[in-house]
């Protein structure tokens, strides 16, 4: 299994309060970035990384990474218009020989080894595999702020990543939705609108997205003690 690990660092820091790219943001003492470009870095079954971000950010993306990431850093692709096309450049971009890739949000820095060691685990007996947490909130389907539907909470989960798949599995699956003007911010569903399955592994509740300006304080109390060599 030759896997290589996607890092989608796009994204602006508005929604929490500043102007900084949401990936530079300084966490625990270390940029978003540098703490889940860690722990791939650290995996010995990650061969490669593959960065993928805005073209302008290229070299304030680079300089946050650490020395183990820079060594193991492939290739630097430039985002495009949407997470899709994000994804496909950076898939376009990874090494021949690839037969496996992981696709992670640098918004989740606290993703852990642990983690990816299970979503790899689980490529070795599937074809696409995406990290689950269990919902604990009841949930509502809403239409001009009135309640539609209640939603049994039992069969809902929450996908995170590192989502992986067999390469030329999401290739396609990314060529196919391109051919039908089919979008979606989730690579699984991609897998899944092809017609193929897409298995679970469970998640981890820390694992979480940054995406509010309270997010923030939560992922540094969260990544206090972890260390990047």
């Amino acid at each position: 299994m030759h896997v290589v690990a996607l890092i989608m660092a796009g994204g602006a820091g508005e929604r929490f309060g500043t102007k900084t790219p949401k990936q530079l943001t300084v966490l625990a003492g270390r940029p978003m970035l540098a703490w889940s470009a860690g722990v791939f870095a650290r995996s010995t079954r990650v061969s490669w990384i593959v960065l993928v971000g805005p073209a302008a950010q290229e070299r304030a993306l680079r300089a946050v990474l650490t020395a183990d990431a820079d060594a193991k850093l492939h290739a630097f692709a430039a985002g495009g218009p949407t997470r899709q096309q994000s994804v496909s450049n950076g898939l376009a971009a990874v090494p021949d020989g690839t037969t496996h890739v992981l696709i992670h949000d640098a918004a989740r820095p606290c993703v852990s080894e642990t983690l990816c060691e299970r979503v790899i685990d689980a490529l070795a007996v599937s074809d696409a595999v995406v990290p689950v947490v269990p919902a604990t909130d009841t949930l509502v389907q809403v239409r001009d702020s009135r309640v539609e539907i209640m939603v049994d909470r039992a069969a809902i989960a929450g996908v995170q990543t590192p989502q992986g798949f067999r390469h030329d599995l999401v290739m396609k699956a990314h060529r196919e939705a391109k051919a039908r003007g089919f979008e979606s911010s989730d690579d699984g569903s991609l897998v899944l609108a092809m017609g193929a399955p897409v298995v679970t592994v469970p998640g981890e509740r820390s694992n979480l997205k940054v995406t509010y300006k309270e997010d923030i304080g939560i992922a540094e109390a969260i990544l206090q003690g972890r260390s990047i060599s």
